[in-house]
């Protein structure tokens, strides 16, 4: 089986350096390799390259070869491939795909899979979507209610990035017989399927364990949760157990070491640590400790040994005597946490990236921009800026929860109806 591109060191793929191709960047984790990046801020605020004007929601940029691929929705009419121009922000083409009705929180969803000469993405309900960059047309496409007629659309849509592992798509019907399914990305045929999983607003992510690539999901069923292990060649389960629950997943899974995998989501379900080990009869998954604390929308960042993310979910924005428990967060790997910011400040359910040794934060409340350096010793704000000119005297949350891109310099942000693009560079 091909090496996955995001499996492949990051100096042997010509660009890697420079693009953003996918859903939390080259290797899906958050983490970009870009240095020379700025770690304050004019009186001013940073220079904003330019801003382009979209429809209301929630899908997130890729960044390939000086092009910016977003996907927009325009309520009850249709799903939206938009290609930018990366240093001007204009349009030079889009792809439009008609679809009916409207999920809870309007808006798109996804960030766009770009893998060589195709750009992949899937829809709020569930059409998958490849798309050739020279002609600017489908190759193929395919709903997936239309494949699997037991095909169940999450609450809120479909959430997930297009995963691509060699030649194979991973995508997920969710329905009672047909859970997960590999189709051939260059033909949207089907490769092989597997059971039912629940279902999920968690993207499926590429995990090296062993040596080996492991396509991971966390979902539920009913009152059931599920992290679950599949080889991307075959959809044969690797492993998978329910020691974690959330009843509504939607961070990605994060990998600690080979021995060690990071769950967690919002809905006071909390986090685990899940220990790996790997048997003469294949891998086994238990639990190795656990914390009532969690992040509800974006994955944790594993930095010199200590877990770092944003503990704001639901139940603690509102009150703010709750907001003290949550903010920007440090743990350290035996599930201790060493200091949180609570409300001061507390950041919303907003998207992080890490870079160049800060954390890269977008406010999820008012879109405020905070670079950060971790540090076990304590929060540590390098700099901050309204870049979005938002109220920052209202308590309305203005969602602004979309995964952010880093790619040359330049980071996207989107606050729902709005992307800019901020240069970072010294």
């Amino acid at each position: 089986m091909k090496l996955p591109r995001f499996l492949i060191p990051l100096a042997l793929i010509t660009g890697a350096q420079a693009d953003w191709p996918q859903f939390q960047g080259p290797n899906r984790t958050g983490v970009s390799e870009e240095t020379g990046l700025t770690r304050s801020f004019p009186k001013d605020g940073p220079r904003i390259l330019w801003e382009t004007k979209l429809q209301q929601g929630f899908g997130g940029c890729a960044v390939v070869e000086g092009e910016v691929f977003i996907v927009d929705r325009v309520m009850q009419e249709k799903d939206m491939l938009l290609c930018l121009d990366a240093r001007s922000g204009k349009e030079k083409w889009r792809y439009e795909s008609p679809s009916e009705g409207e999920p809870s929180f309007p808006g798109s969803r996804s960030v766009p899979t770009v893998d060589g000469d195709s750009v992949y993405f899937i829809g709020s309900f569930g059409r998958v979507h490849c798309v050739d960059r020279a002609t600017r047309k489908a190759r193929w496409t395919v709903k997936m209610s239309d494949r699997y007629a037991d095909a169940t659309t999450p609450k809120w849509g479909y959430a997930q990035c297009a995963l691509v592992v060699g030649d194979i798509i991973f995508v997920t019907p969710f329905g009672s017989k047909t859970g997960v399914a590999g189709w051939d990305r260059k033909t949207g045929e089907e490769v092989w399927r597997s059971g039912p999983i629940g279902d999920s607003h968690a993207s499926p992510t590429v995990l090296e364990i062993g040596g080996d690539p492991h396509v991971v999901l966390v979902s539920k069923e009913g009152s059931t949760g599920y992290t679950t292990s599949y080889n991307p060649k075959d959809g044969s389960i690797l492993w998978q157990t329910s020691d974690y629950y959330n009843r509504i997943p939607i961070p990605i899974v994060t990998r600690i070491s080979d021995e060690l995998i990071f769950v967690t989501g919002g809905y006071d379900c909390g986090s685990k640590m899940l220990s790996l080990r790997k048997t003469p009869d294949g891998y086994k998954a238990s639990e190795k400790w656990a914390i009532k604390k969690g992040t509800q929308i974006h994955p944790p960042f594993v930095i010199d040994k200590h877990l770092y993310f944003l503990a704001n979910e639901n139940s603690n924005h509102r009150v703010a005597a709750k907001r003290k428990t949550g903010g920007l967060s440090c743990w350290d790997l035996n599930g201790q946490e060493v200091w949180r910011t609570g409300d001061d400040p507390f950041m919303g359910r907003g998207g992080c990236l890490y870079a160049d040794g800060m954390l890269i934060i977008q406010d999820g409340e008012k879109g405020t921009l905070r670079l950060i350096e971790p540090s076990p010793k304590g929060f540590k704000l390098l700099a901050e800026a309204n870049v979005f000119g938002s109220d920052l005297t209202s308590k309305k949350d203005l969602k602004f929860w979309s995964p952010m891109a880093l790619s040359n310099g330049r980071l996207y942000m989107r606050g729902q109806n709005r992307l800019l693009c901020i240069s970072l560079k010294k």
